[in-house]
């Protein structure tokens, strides 16, 4: 089963933020604009970890994470741009299993919350089969690519393509990978049949082919699929 991960910030465009990079990492989502909503949405839904900033008002994060506790939350994450000594310990004194320092990176609030959900032994996600940012949706299972609504046809050396760079989302793939997973021994696969089709499918999913958003070229190294999360860094 899959975790369940309830997010607890006043600030709606960071809760958007977060909930997306959550959602594409496989997890499923509730989200509380404050204390009292997010004690409401925990006592109903039961969540198996809590991200809580420390900066709200009527009800702030310390007593957030205090009441949470109380109620049986599992695993608390706290998280806030105060970087004095007496706030983190003020935080895990209320009840917090880990406290975050805003602005932080991506990959750091991934291994802390598979830290704490793997202190539990709750269930981890499965590698995700859908990328949705609300622009460009990919179902590499079902073979499905649409964007902004409208289905998208690939050829089957596309999806290939495409499905390589997703599934190392964030990662550069060298040509000689890309190749090698795309054609497999094929003697007239190179350097430019991969980037004609690279060419063909920017003109399928980018809104402006020529400044991609997307498929981005690491030069004479190889190509990446841009994570959508990077925003994410410098959240204060």
């Amino acid at each position: 089963m899959t975790a369940k991960i309830l997010l607890v910030d006043d600030d709606p465009t960071i809760l958007q933020l977060l909930k997306l990079f959550l959602e594409n990492e496989g997890y499923q989502v509730l989200a509380a604009q404050s204390g009292p909503a997010g004690l409401e949405i925990a006592s109903a839904h039961l969540p198996d970890l809590a991200i809580v900033d420390i900066m709200m008002p009527i009800m702030d994060g310390f007593e957030t994470c205090q009441r949470l506790r109380e109620i049986g939350m599992k695993a608390i994450l706290a998280m806030s741009h105060r970087h004095d000594e007496r706030s983190v310990v003020k935080a895990l004194d209320s009840g917090a299993d880990d406290y975050l320092r805003k602005p932080f990176e991506v990959p750091v609030l991934a291994a802390r919350i598979r830290t704490l959900l793997r202190r539990d032994n709750l269930d981890l996600p499965e590698p995700a089969g859908v990328y949705n940012d609300g622009h460009l949706l990919i179902d590499l299972d079902r073979r499905h690519v649409r964007v902004r609504g409208k289905s998208v046809q690939l050829t089957p050396t596309e999806f290939r393509l495409l499905s390589t760079l997703l599934r190392n989302l964030g990662r550069v793939v060298s040509h000689e990978e890309l190749l090698r997973e795309v054609w497999g021994m094929e003697d007239n696969a190179s350097l430019v049949s991969l980037k004609v089709y690279v060419h063909y499918l920017r003109q399928k999913i980018e809104d402006h082919p020529r400044r991609p958003q997307y498929l981005l070229a690491e030069w004479g190294v190889g190509y990446r699929f841009r994570e959508p999360t990077p925003v994410l860094r410098g959240v204060n």
